[in-house]
């Protein structure tokens, strides 16, 4: 009996380090997805502020980013990407970095639909 045990702990402790070792592969496939140039989105503007560069979205989900749909406040690169846009209107945009050690993702382009 005392040797199916310790040949049942040998063979539970081979299999182990097995399986932790997938996890962070899984963990670094995952961060790879994320890491991506840029991420696609669609949504409705919520509300608009050019002086902060910052934009309020109901966005749906961005399966990219692993992102259910939620109400976010987005910073965009530039004031100009705000031209035109306003309040209810439905928009496709972009998401990047504008460094890649940031973990901030920001509009880097952003149009009416």
């Amino acid at each position: 009996m005392k040797k199916r045990i310790g040949i049942l702990v040998l063979l539970l402790a081979g299999v182990a380090p097995l399986s932790l070792a997938a996890q962070p592969m899984a963990d670094m496939e995952m961060q790879k997805e994320t890491e991506q140039a840029s991420h696609q989105g669609t949504g409705k503007v919520v509300s608009v502020d050019r002086a902060k560069l910052r934009i309020k979205l109901a966005h749906e989900p961005i399966k990219s980013l692993g992102w259910s749909a939620i109400l976010m406040d987005f910073s965009v690169v530039k004031a100009s990407l705000l031209d035109g846009i306003k309040a209810g209107d439905a928009v496709r945009f972009e998401l990047g970095k504008t460094k890649p050690e940031e973990l901030v993702w920001v509009i880097v382009k952003i149009e009416r639909r």
